[in-house]
């Protein structure tokens, strides 16, 4: 069975794990359980293996591990290439504005500021 699903001759509550500490060592040494799960308030907050179950574990981890750097040199270069286009991208978006931004220095843009004064209002009355 798999170390996330646990049945309940391997749950020991924390208490019990105090007082029978032993028999559930005894168990996990004669492989009677893979493992003990140790309930605290009703809920599993540590897990007991063998040593030499744990030692299988940590070996498939490493190997696991190992084989992964080659994967990562390959993402590394994904990415970079990734990033390149998107420089070229922010450039040729540069390149644009500012030939957009000379076309409009190029056109003279008259702006009329009487229109723009508030011309004052006479008071009116509040009933009106």
């Amino acid at each position: 069975m798999g170390l996330l699903q646990y049945t309940s001759n391997e749950m020991f509550s924390s208490t019990e794990l105090v007082r029978k500490s032993k028999n559930i060592f005894d168990k996990l040494n004669r492989n009677e359980i893979e493992k003990a799960i140790v309930l605290r308030d009703g809920k599993p907050g540590i897990i007991l293996l063998d040593f030499n179950h744990y030692e299988k574990i940590m070996n498939e981890y490493l190997l696991l591990k190992n084989q992964i750097p080659s994967n990562k040199q390959g993402i590394k270069k994904e990415i970079k290439a990734e990033k390149v286009e998107l420089k070229k991208e922010i450039e040729i978006e540069k390149e644009e504005a500012k030939a957009s931004f000379s076309d409009d220095e190029n056109n003279e843009f008259s702006f009329d500021s009487d229109l723009t004064k508030d011309k004052p209002e006479p008071l009116k009355e509040f009933w009106d």
